[in-house]
């Protein structure tokens, strides 16, 4: 393929395939290119077109710079599948994904993993098996993954809530999944979880005052961690003007502290933006020349 020439659509039994241009054979930014072009379609809710296009992705890594370089589509396709309720086929895609990354599948039969396995496991295996319904053995990787964060001592029991719980009823997706859902399942009560006193006694004083619970009514109640939480979210919500958050700070910390904190990187964020508005103007004309897909969709 020649440089600046699109690839043209294929036909197969009178569907209409686009494909998309090989971004290492013209010697372009192939990963970011890419990856902003399936950001725009996630973003657009183009689903079956980015799994689509993963795959060719895929093949166009193959054959040149290798397979491992197509490995960020991976992701992008779990997430798609999944959006899509194919969450058998997303399954399938993470085992293959998994094998290209680490050069082997992992044994989940096994009774205790590595900690960089155990790792692996927390955006990948462990939402996909509550989707799938594999209720206990996803919560038996979850619990592994817990023990991992609370037993090295490397996380606040405020950065370690939203894996435990979001308020959300159900998950709306993979990245929604916590212990309390999976508890949920399989009718157990956190109560029983070996970390669940450590993990309460962890929190930092000021947010059980924020949050107007106490904290010997959430030892006692796990039910009230949902509430907690919401409260929680809400209050760094409103403080978090500039959209970064900078953890348990953003709470307690004084609102005033938190304030300054937030002018100051919205002034930086604000020059950012302004000193990168014009590359963005020239990435967004790229874009839009490689990927007619885009193009035709900006037009309608």
């Amino acid at each position: 393929m020649k440089k600046g020439i699109r690839a043209p659509p294929r036909h197969v039994r009178g569907t209409t395939i686009m494909q998309i241009p090989d971004l290492w054979r013209i010697n372009e930014d192939a990963p970011r290119l890419y990856q902003l072009y399936l950001c725009r379609l996630s973003m657009s809710g183009s689903h079956e077109r980015v799994v689509t296009a993963c795959r060719q992705i895929r093949r166009h890594a193959t054959q040149g710079p290798g397979r491992e370089a197509g490995l960020f589509t991976f992701s992008f396709e779990i997430d798609s599948l999944c959006e899509l309720r194919k969450y058998e086929t997303a399954w399938r895609q993470l085992r293959r994904y998994e094998e290209i990354a680490l050069g082997r599948r992992i044994n989940l039969a096994h009774r205790t993993w590595t900690n960089d396995e155990v790792a692996w496991f927390e955006f990948n295996h462990i939402p996909l098996m509550y989707f799938l319904g594999r209720y206990r053995q996803g919560c038996r990787l979850l619990e592994a993954l817990l023990d991992l964060m609370l037993d090295a001592k490397k996380m606040r029991s405020y950065d370690l809530l939203f894996r435990i719980c979001n308020g959300d009823p159900e998950p709306a997706n993979r990245c929604r999944v916590t212990l309390t859902h999976y508890y949920a399942r399989l009718g157990r009560d956190l109560l029983k979880w070996r970390h669940w006193q450590s993990f309460i006694n962890g929190f930092h004083p000021r947010l059980f005052r924020l949050a107007g619970i106490r904290q010997e009514e959430l030892l006692s109640d796990p039910q009230r961690l949902s509430a907690f939480s919401e409260r929680l979210t809400t209050i760094r919500n409103e403080r978090i003007a500039s959209g970064i958050a900078a953890g348990q700070r953003d709470l307690t910390d004084s609102a005033e502290a938190v304030r300054k904190r937030q002018d100051s990187l919205q002034k930086k964020l604000d020059h950012f933006n302004e000193n990168y508005k014009s590359r963005m103007k020239l990435l967004e004309t790229k874009l839009l020349k490689l990927f007619s897909d885009l193009r035709d969709r900006v037009s309608q």
